[in-house]
């Protein structure tokens, strides 16, 4: 297919996954510098640890084609970009290190939106995190995982194949995280060690590679590179997916040994990690394969390359581990989702008894599952819809999603602003160059939203807006019906 897929990244590790999951229900106190030392049990390594593996995933293997497409197959303005996005992460997660270093909750933005603004704003998260953005991530990841799979089974197969398969997978993701919490954490801690597998071989392959730019094949029109001018910007938008994750760790930040240091070491160090194995990556695909053969064969390329170098039978296995890799993305944020639900309910931004209560015996809300899965279904029908007919040109509906996630950051990202002003925070590189470079980052994304597709991102930003007014109204009546 022509049109890229999509995706984001939420893989959680271990019981640091569950942390960072059930943050609704979480007692909101904020003053954190009373914790006993021996409740502080995470060091610097598990910090970058969770970072990375929250942020490495999936991604990386389907957006290499869409960052060089949207640079018209410049692998310097290739590497530019991941530059890009680095630097942009790093920036953001030295401002919300500023947060997490100032407060006991585990609950990253809604439980700062409720501290430092109101439960209203922090509802409003809560709901456009439990019905909007994870349930799309997840269908759309998904299906990518279906089509990568059917791939193998049957090239051929259609596209409504592929959507049969997806709730196929979404069934078995949800019965597995709801019967058997023991097999969905086994699944989830064995896709995120697997994942980096693909990309360490493509890394070092890259590196010796000596073999002469294969042939497209014949039945693909060839894509030769081009000039984008200003056009290269839209490739911020599939790098945003490919770097989604990174702001997990605040929910640890009560729990890490000598914080204040090792936060924002982590921070850095982090995302240093990650762009030198992007960056190898990117490089050494487009050294195995060349632009044109991948601005032509796309998502696919990964597949030629596995080939390639082990041949199509070992080179299959490999794609079958990127297929683990993103099932564990999309039972990650399946198993994040159905929590949610509950949580919010049992702190009253969601009136219901039914949501509120957990299944004795699975100790989760069945109420929630089921909610959570009927609304991964209905994304899944309205993704159909928007794919099939093309409502969306070269886009669909995970990006929005996403877009608008990042922009939830921004009134966080004032807080800090608002802190170095009382005097709060004393180092102005923290209270006001962070901010201010992690802001223009945002809105550097957004601007590339509108360049990849001015209509698709125009139509996705009114509707994601009609959404937060309803979320809005409907978290201003909830606390109105409060005693």
């Amino acid at each position: 297919m022509n049109v890229k897929y999509r995706q984001s990244q939420f893989n959680y590790l271990g019981d640091l996954q569950k942390r960072s999951i059930e943050f609704l229900s979480a007692k909101l106190d904020v003053e954190g510098e009373g914790l006993e030392e021996k409740n502080k049990t995470y060091g610097l390594l598990t910090a970058i640890a969770m970072i990375v593996g929250t942020v490495v995933g999936s991604g990386i293997y389907f957006k290499a084609d869409d960052i060089l497409s949207f640079t018209g197959g410049n692998v310097t303005l290739g590497v530019l970009v991941i530059l890009l996005g680095a630097v942009n992460i790093v920036f953001g997660s030295l401002t919300l290190a500023q947060l997490a270093l100032r407060t006991t909750t585990s609950g990253g933005l809604a439980g700062y939106a409720e501290i430092y603004y109101n439960q209203t704003f922090a509802t409003v998260i809560g709901l456009f995190q439990s019905f909007i953005y994870i349930p799309v991530i997840t269908t759309v990841v998904t299906w990518v995982a279906s089509s990568y799979t059917l791939s193998l089974l049957k090239p051929d197969a259609s596209f409504e194949a592929e959507i049969i398969l997806t709730i196929v997978y979404l069934f078995i993701i949800a019965i597995m995280n709801y019967y058997s919490k023991q097999l969905a954490g086994f699944f989830q801690s064995l896709s995120t060690f697997i994942k980096v597998i693909p990309l360490i071989i493509i890394m070092i392959m890259g590196l010796i590679w000596q073999q002469p730019i294969p042939a497209i094949p014949s039945n693909l029109p060839i894509v030769e590179p081009r000039d984008v001018g200003f056009g290269w910007l839209a490739a911020l938008v599939p790098l945003a997916f490919t770097f989604d994750g990174w702001n997990v760790v605040t929910n640890i930040a009560p729990e890490l040994k000598n914080a204040k240091r090792n936060l924002p070491l982590a921070y850095i160090l982090g995302p240093i990690f990650i762009l030198v194995l992007y960056v190898s990556y990117f490089v050494s695909l487009n050294n195995i394969l060349g632009e044109t053969f991948i601005l032509s064969t796309g998502n696919h390329s990964v597949n030629f390359a596995f080939n390639m170098i082990f041949g199509r039978a070992l080179g299959n296995v490999l794609i079958i581990i990127v297929v683990i890799s993103v099932l564990g993305v999309a039972n990650g944020m399946f198993l994040a989702n159905i929590r949610l639900p509950q949580a919010m309910a049992e702190k009253g931004w969601l009136k219901s008894e039914s949501l509120k209560k957990l299944h004795p015996q699975h100790q989760l809300s069945t109420h929630s599952t089921l909610l959570v899965m009927v609304i991964n279904l209905l994304w899944l029908v309205i993704h159909y819809f928007v794919f099939k007919y093309q409502w969306l040109p070269n886009s669909d509906i995970s990006e929005s999603a996403v877009v608008f996630n990042n922009l939830c950051l921004l009134p966080i990202y004032y807080l800090v602003f608002q802190l170095y002003k009382k005097g709060q925070i004393k180092n102005k590189f923290f209270g006001i160059i962070a901010p201010l470079f992690a802001t223009l980052g945002i809105l550097v994304i957004v601007l590339g939203n509108f360049i990849l597709n001015f209509k698709a991102a125009l139509i996705t930003s009114i509707v994601g807006i009609l959404f937060i007014l309803l979320f809005w109204s409907y978290a201003k009546r909830q606390q109105s019906y409060q005693p």
